[in-house]
C-alpha cells in the first residue's frame, strides 16, 4: 500500500509547545506510522526549542516564525540568500503595485465587512501567495504605494463617524497584517491532505494548497479559534480602532477556514455546535473525539504527601483561570486545614504567574497551595490525587479530564467545551469560575473518600469504552483514506480498499 502524505499545520503547538494540541498532534503522528508527515509550525520566532522527539515518519519541518526576523523569508523558504537579495532588489525597481492593489482592497473588504465573498477572498489570497513568489515581502509591505492605498481605504470607511481610527491604530492594522500573513509565504510541498489544528493563520497555507494541488482540506477544531479570540482580545487594554481591525481579520480568517475546508472535526459536538452557528453545513462536520493511552494513564501507587491532595494541570494562562483554582483552595483549607492544593504547568504568561502568587499570599494559604512548575508526567501528578479538577473558561475537550477519569480520579470540572460530553455523571460540572461550587464540591469528595474511589472507578470504565489512543488514531486514518480516495479521484487515480 502506498504511504499518505499529510502536511499538518498548526500555531503556537506542535512541536514547539506543550499543551492539549500539542499532545493530540504528537500521539496521531506517532501511532501512524504509516502516514508520512510534513509538519508546518507557525512559530512566534526562529529561535524556539522543539519540546517533543519527532518520529521517524515526519518527513519534513517548514518553520514559519511570525515575530524575530526582518526577512520572513529567510527562514521559510529553502533558497539562499543571494535570491533573496535579488528579490530584494528587482522589488526597488519595480513592485507591479497596481496588481497588488486589488489583492488589499479584497482583504480590507472583509475584515471590515463591506464584502462576504469567500470564494472570491480564496482567490485573492492565491493570487497574494502567487504575487510574493515574484516579490520581496518587506519591500511591498513597508512600501509608500501600499500605506497610501491602505491609509486611504480606512480614513473613507471610518468617513463621517465619530472616533475615527488614529494613526497608531492604523500602523498596528497594517502591522498584523503584515505579520499574520508571513503564514500564506511558505514554498508549499505538494500533498493529497492537508490538516490545520484550528480555523486560524495556520490554515491559510492549507486553502492555498487546495486552490493549488487540489489538496484536501481537513480541518480539526480543539477550542473555536474565534472565541479564544474575542475572549484574549477582551482583556487586552487594545485603542478601540485597532481591537476592531484585528477581530474583523481574525473573524475573516476563521470564516474563510470553515468555507475552504473539506471536512470539519471537532473535538467534541459543542464545538459542532459553534461551527453550525458560524454558518458551516452540518454534511462537513464529523466529531473525532481526543483518545489516550489507558495503559499510561491508569491508577497506581506513588509517593505522595499524606495530606488530603488536590491537583490540577494547566498551564499559568488567564483561560485556565487559576485563580478560581486559588480562590478554591482558601475555602476548602477552612472545611479542612490540612488540604493541599498543587498545580502542575509551564508559565506562559510571567504577569499573570505574579498575580496569582500575590493571590496566594493575600488569602494566606502559603501552606496550602504548591506551584509545581511543569511535569513531563502527568499520569504521576494525578494519582498524587483524591480529587482533580480543571477551572479553565474555555476548553474544547480537555486532555487532562480524560486523562484524569483514566486514572480512576474524580474531576470536578468548569463546565466548558465538551467536558460534559465524557464527564456528566462520572464527576461533577460546575459554572465556570464559582469557586463556591468548586469548593463545596472538593469538600464532599475529600470527606467521603469512599464515593470517590467508586466514582473513580467508574470513570475509568468511560475512557477505557470510548476515548482511547486507538479509537481516535482509527477515525483519523479512516478519514485520511477518504480524503486521499477523494484527491486521487479528481485526477482519475484509484483509492485504498
Amino acid at each position: 500500500m502506498a504511504r499518505i502524505k499529510v502536511v499538518w499545520t498548526g500555531e503556537g503547538t506542535y512541536p514547539y509547545a506543550t499543551g492539549g494540541v500539542s499532545t493530540w498532534a504528537d500521539l496521531l503522528i506517532k501511532e501512524l506510522k504509516n502516514i508520512d508527515f510534513v509538519l508546518l509550525p507557525i512559530m512566534m520566532h526562529p529561535y524556539m526549542q522543539t519540546k517533543y522527539e519527532l518520529p521517524p515518519n515526519v518527513v519534513d519541518t517548514i518553520n514559519v516564525p511570525l515575530w524575530g526576523t526582518e526577512e520572513p523569508t529567510e527562514y521559510i523558504r529553502n533558497i539562499p540568500f543571494s535570491q533573496i537579495y535579488q528579490a530584494k532588489i528587482n522589488t526597488q525597481k519595480s513592485k507591479d503595485i497596481r496588481r497588488f492593489e486589488p489583492i488589499l482592497l479584497k482583504v480590507l473588504d472583509h475584515i471590515y465587512r463591506v464584502d462576504e465573498d469567500m470564494e472570491g477572498l480564496g482567490d485573492a489570497l492565491f493570487e497574494f501567495y502567487e504575487y510574493f513568489l515574484e516579490y520581496d515581502y518587506y519591500e511591498v509591505f513597508r512600501s509608500e504605494e501600499v500605506w497610501d492605498i491602505y491609509k486611504s481605504y480606512v480614513l473613507h470607511y471610518y468617513y463621517g463617524q465619530e472616533n475615527p481610527p488614529s494613526l497608531f491604530d492604523m500602523i498596528e492594522g497594517l502591522r498584523y497584517l503584515f505579520r499574520f500573513f508571513i503564514s500564506l509565504l511558505p514554498q508549499l510541498p505538494q500533498a493529497p491532505i492537508y490538516h490545520s489544528s484550528a480555523a486560524a493563520f495556520c490554515g491559510l497555507p492549507c486553502i492555498i494548497a487546495k486552490k493549488r494541488y487540489k489538496s484536501r482540506y481537513l480541518l480539526t477544531e480543539h477550542g473555536i479559534y474565534i472565541r479564544e479570540q474575542y475572549l484574549f482580545a477582551s482583556r487586552q487594554q487594545l485603542p478601540l480602532r485597532t481591537k476592531e481591525f484585528l477581530l474583523g481579520l481574525i473573524t475573516t480568517v476563521s470564516k474563510l477556514n470553515y468555507y475552504f475546508a473539506d471536512v470539519i472535526s471537532p473535538v467534541c459536538n459543542y464545538n459542532k455546535r459553534w461551527e453550525v452557528r458560524w454558518g458551516v453545513p452540518e454534511s462537513k462536520i464529523h466529531t473525532i473525539y481526543n483518545g489516550i493511552d489507558v495503559l499510561k494513564f491508569r491508577r497506581y501507587e506513588v509517593e505522595r504527601d499524606p495530606r488530603p491532595t488536590v491537583v490540577m494541570v494547566a498551564r499559568l494562562d488567564p483561560l485556565k483561570d487559576i485563580e478560581t483554582y486559588i480562590r478554591c483552595a482558601a475555602i476548602v483549607a477552612k472545611k479542612v486545614p490540612d488540604v493541599l492544593f498543587k498545580l502542575y504547568g509551564p508559565v506562559v504568561n510571567e504577569e499573570y504567574y505574579n498575580k496569582c502568587q500575590d493571590l496566594v499570599q493575600e488569602l494566606k494559604i502559603e501552606n496550602n497551595f504548591s506551584f509545581m512548575g511543569p511535569t513531563s508526567n502527568p499520569a504521576y501528578a494525578y494519582n498524587e490525587a483524591d480529587v482533580v479538577m480543571l477551572t479553565s473558561i474555555s476548553e474544547a475537550f480537555p486532555f487532562a479530564v480524560i486523562e484524569a477519569m483514566a486514572c480512576e480520579k474524580v474531576v470536578v470540572s468548569s463546565d466548558v467545551g465538551g467536558t460534559k460530553e465524557v464527564l456528566e455523571g462520572y464527576g461533577f460540572i460546575v459554572k465556570p469560575k464559582d469557586y463556591e461550587a468548586f469548593s463545596k464540591h472538593v469538600i464532599y469528595l475529600l470527606q467521603n473518600p469512599q464515593i470517590a474511589q467508586e466514582m473513580g472507578i467508574k470513570a475509568r470504565r468511560v475512557i477505557v469504552e470510548g476515548f482511547t489512543t486507538e479509537d481516535m488514531v482509527n477515525n483519523y486514518w479512516q478519514m485520511y483514506k477518504r480524503l486521499y480516495d477523494e484527491y486521487e479521484a479528481q485526477y482519475e487515480g484509484i483509492g485504498y480498499e
